[in-house]
């Protein structure tokens, strides 16, 4: 089975947004969202980050407090290099290098924490390195920093896992790592081999991707550290409930996770500004076992579904799948 995490950083936030600053909830406690958590019985992980999640700075009393409840244990653990108005024009490739100093010093002590804590790996999303207008920005400045600030970040410890989230635009009007065209061109230019991708669901929407070939573009260079799940309408990341929007590109998605055999965590990367955010959370659970439980029984069929993708043969396939899975 696939392992589940939650995120107190999101599940348990308030949802402050640019009409509502203050959001549309208190902010959740921190033994609150674990006691809520822990009744939960399929999430057995939590997603942490660094600077700013409880206890992050006592990884002992972080363990031990996530013990305390249901026995989970840290899955990963994301570097936090936005919230400050200093990264306006970027972290990894700002032109001050002051800066990008003070990013690289950021992710490399999440790295050790993360060695700390056994989490799987850390989450790099490098949110203000982009443009907003031409002419903005010198592309073989910000190219050469990027890649020279990840060559030292997968120096500093080459056992702990980097997954470098790539994203369209938000908060750039254009990011510089926006596809995974993009984020595989830097991995192969890399040294360093411990530096891999993020597959959040919401961005290979927005990128215009089929997120199944993505997931085997990463599979097959052993590149896929992490997967968020949400949603979203193509045109934003609003991080939307996952399992809501994009039924068939979400099934296929499964599908070839289930072909690949995935042993990673799925992340989930949700927001919910306006509805209960437990049920929502609990709902967003439910669905992941449910394109589990789709995804295996189409691969008790995965000899006749992969003849026929070697064939293009779609109608065929549609109807097959649609048969097994709605029973008709």
């Amino acid at each position: 089975m696939l392992k589940i995490n939650a995120c107190y950083g999101i599940q348990g936030a308030s949802y402050g947004e640019r009409y509502v600053p203050g959001g549309y909830f208190d902010e959740m406690e921190f033994d609150t969202f674990l006691e809520e958590v822990s009744k939960i019985k399929d999430v057995t992980g939590h997603f942490v980050y660094y600077p700013g999640h409880p206890l992050i700075d006592s990884p002992d009393k972080l363990k031990k407090k996530l013990a305390d409840y249901n026995n989970a244990v840290v899955s990963d653990i994301g570097a936090v290099t936005w919230p400050d108005r200093k990264f306006k024009y970027g972290t990894l490739t700002s032109k001050d290098k002051k800066v990008r100093k003070e990013t690289i010093d950021i992710v490399k002590h999440t790295m050790d924490l993360a060695a700390e804590l056994d989490a799987h790996s850390v989450l790099l999303w490098p949110a203000h390195d982009g443009v907003d207008y031409v002419f903005q920005a010198d592309f073989a400045d910000a190219w050469d920093y990027l890649i020279e600030s990840l060559e030292e970040i997968g120096e500093h410890n080459p056992k702990v896992k980097i997954a470098l989230e790539y994203k369209q635009k938000d908060p750039r009007a254009k990011c510089y790592i926006e596809d995974i065209g993009k984020l595989m061109y830097i991995i192969k230019s890399l040294k360093a081999d411990n530096i891999g991708a993020a597959l959040d669901l919401g961005h290979a929407f927005l990128a215009g991707e089929r997120p199944a070939e993505t997931l085997e573009i990463l599979a097959r260079e052993d590149k896929l550290y992490q997967i968020h799940l949400n949603d979203n309408y193509r045109d934003a990341d609003p991080d939307l409930l996952f399992g809501t929007i994009n039924f068939w590109d979400t099934l296929e998605f499964f599908y070839w996770l289930a072909k690949i055999d995935y042993k990673g965590w799925m992340h989930t990367d949700f927001v919910s500004p306006r509805d209960d955010r437990m049920k929502m959370f609990k709902l967003a659970v439910k669905a992941i076992r449910e394109f589990e439980e789709m995804a295996s029984k189409l691969m008790e069929h995965s000899d006749i579904i992969d003849k026929n993708l070697k064939d293009h043969n779609f109608v065929d396939n549609m109807e097959l799948v649609k048969k097994i899975i709605f029973n008709k």
